[in-house]
């Protein structure tokens, strides 16, 4: 139980260093967790000129590797605004990330 809350703490920390460039042009991310048990992170993420943050309340994760690189899929998200819940549904039911080498190391 220690181990792997250590385990996803590190995680967490390299997971936010490689998201927050992707996600700092729309918005900054505030809160970031990640149950590597479950295959689960929830977020909060404040979107620029935006006075309340969105809050991933559930998002499902899983890693595929494809050729020599390894992706982060991210599914079955569960969001705070409906707009943006209907948007993935209908458009972005899996959203696939390229992670590094390091990333890739701390997730396996």
């Amino acid at each position: 139980m220690i181990l792997s809350r250590l385990k996803d703490a590190a995680l967490e920390k390299a997971l936010l260093a490689f998201l927050r460039p992707k996600v700092e042009r729309y918005g900054e991310i505030r809160n970031f967790t990640l149950d590597s048990s479950q295959k689960i992170v929830t977020a909060e993420i404040l979107l620029r000129a935006e006075p309340v943050p969105i809050v991933i309340s559930r998002a499902r994760y899983r890693l595929e590797q494809r050729g020599a690189d390894t992706f982060l899929i991210i599914y079955d998200v569960k969001i705070s605004r409906e707009w943006a819940q209907n948007l993935l549904e209908d458009h972005f039911r899996e959203i696939p990330i390229k992670v590094p080498d390091l990333v890739r190391n701390l997730l396996t």
